[in-house]
């Protein structure tokens, strides 16, 4: 185990009606004065009264409420600009992003650009260094990428590149999670966020890193949580006990706790941004649910330890005759498990049969070697991706 340190500053409001102790500790950290910009994606949250409900209260504990909405799924930086430059003469004092991960994101990126002398996709392009943001509250409408509790941004930017950030600045100082408000999600958006929650803990649960026992069974253990309670969600989207279980995993997923003592990988994610940079119409946990089964066997030829761990111990697979055999019948039983969430796991079935590999791959490794389990060439990420047509 290598050695770390660690601190999870984000204040966490769980439960029935959690927004409403978040809008009140807003206020408090803000001695119930200033400016607050509100960010959302699109109409849902007007239409289920949450932003009417968020922004009154508000406005009544003293807050003066500017709203934007209009962010996507593969959050677009040019709408954070446009955020930016609109309240520049006027600059809040705290983001509050109402929504899923693309508008947690879009806040961060807003936080730091507001408090920047450049552009904000310096800091994205690695051209500037984060110094100080301002401060950001979440309240969540749609558990997956962990972003109300994590230290990342992800987002696009004009030419297709899809990359991010990770600074403490941007952990959200609190964040609501009411299962509650996930009762109305689509099916589609359920299943690829229960992927996206189980993949933040695959890219530190496969390293070279030896004698993490403790964190490798609480990892183990959260991820089969999301198998078991994840299809449940699926099926029935108003079974709040099942929604705390996997909120629980997902809000806990992407906050650092897994990858304590560890290297982590994060080839996964590097392939799949370069797919979903490529065609925003692709959802992150669909794309990564057809990229890591074929990313688990492509590893799985020289380092197939860990993934016959994972066959064992999260998908429950019975033990082969011979380790081969064992890892196949896990990447079998995770191919199985996408597709109860509804998940695609071939191009093919994500409808993207003629992704350019050649330029994906190429992106994929711009920086370098991809991941650190098995670290990725041109060449193999390229195999990745023809392995999942």
């Amino acid at each position: 185990m290598l050695g770390f340190q660690y601190a999870n500053a984000t204040r966490l409001f769980f439960g029935r009606d959690a927004e409403k102790g978040l809008v009140e500790r807003l206020a408090d950290d803000l001695g119930h004065e200033g400016d607050v910009l509100v960010v959302y994606g699109g109409g849902s949250v007007v239409r289920s009264g949450l932003l009417p409900r968020v922004t009154a209260a508000l406005g009544e504990a003293g807050i003066t409420v500017h709203e934007e909405g209009g962010v996507v799924p593969n959050p677009q930086i040019g709408l954070v600009r446009t955020w930016i430059a609109k309240y520049a003469g006027k600059k809040p004092r705290a983001i509050l992003a109402v929504g899923g991960g693309s508008v947690i994101d879009s806040a961060k990126a807003a936080a730091v650009g507001f408090e920047a002398d450049c552009d904000v996709w310096d800091f994205f392009a690695g051209k500037a260094a984060v110094a100080k943001a301002l401060p950001v509250y979440t309240i969540l409408t749609l558990p997956a990428a962990g972003s109300e509790q994590s230290i990342r941004a992800v987002l696009s930017n004009e030419e297709g590149m899809k990359t991010g950030i990770g600074v403490e600045a941007i952990r959200p100082k609190a964040s609501a999670v009411n299962p509650e408000l996930f009762f109305t999600l689509p099916r589609w958006q359920i299943g690829a966020g229960v992927t996206d929650m189980i993949s933040h803990i695959m890219e530190r649960y496969f390293t070279n890193t030896e004698h993490c026992e403790y964190v490798d069974a609480q990892a183990e253990a959260a991820m089969r949580t999301a198998v078991d309670f994840g299809p449940k969600v699926v099926a029935n989207p108003s079974d709040w006990d099942a929604w705390c279980q996997i909120a629980m995993v997902g809000t806990y997923a992407h906050n650092g706790y897994f990858g304590l003592g560890r290297e982590e990988d994060w080839a996964c994610h590097g392939i799949e941004h370069e797919l979903s940079g490529w065609n925003g119409e692709v959802t992150h946990g669909a794309g990564l649910a057809v990229i890591i089964p074929s990313w688990m066997a492509f590893v799985a030829k020289t380092r197939p330890a860990r993934v016959e761990d994972f066959a064992l111990r999260v998908m429950r697979v019975e033990q082969g005759a011979t380790q081969e055999e064992t890892v196949a019948r896990g990447i079998e039983a995770l191919k199985a498990f996408y597709r109860t969430l509804g998940m695609p796991v071939t191009l093919a079935e994500l409808k993207v049969p003629e992704a350019p590999i050649e330029k994906l791959a190429k992106g994929a490794v711009r920086k370098g070697l991809l991941g650190k389990y098995v670290p990725l060439d041109e060449a193999a990420v390229k195999t990745i991706l023809e392995n999942a047509r």
